[in-house]
């Protein structure tokens, strides 16, 4: 019987803001108003891949969020945001503000001119649905 190697020990990882030279571009596939881009640069996957975290920014514009089958922690560290809850509740964020987007949030982004955001997703678990015996 062979033994396998021990586990190399978990290591911190640090989430550097201001270098997004490596992070992929694109734009929101549900936009509103305005030519919003963005640029996301992921720093972090664990828990099997259900588990990521890295950095986020986007242009001016507004555009929908639906968060379906994950949660997201967000803290703002430049610019400022609006998201707006489908009742119509704005909340207003800038650097230093944190939020969490539970799973299921379906409203939308307002961004005047730039904003930044280190983020961190989990997938929730998904209970099977029952089905009835016929």
């Amino acid at each position: 019987m062979t033994v396998p190697p021990p586990a190399l020990p978990a290591k911190l990882v640090r989430i550097d803001a201001s270098d997004l030279s490596q992070a992929r571009s694109g734009q929101p596939s549900r936009p509103l108003r305005g030519h919003t881009t963005y640029k996301t640069l992921d720093v972090f996957s664990g828990n099997s891949g259900k588990a990521h975290a890295g950095v986020w920014e986007a242009t001016a514009g507004a555009f929908q969020s639906n968060i379906q089958g994950y949660i997201e922690f967000c803290h703002i560290v430049e610019g400022s945001c609006r998201l707006v809850d489908p009742d119509g509740t704005v909340h207003h964020f800038r650097a230093g503000d944190s939020f969490v987007l539970p799973d299921g949030f379906c409203g939308h982004w307002e961004v005047d001119e730039r904003v930044k955001k280190v983020f961190i997703t989990t997938e929730v678990d998904t209970a099977p649905t029952e089905t009835a015996n016929a």
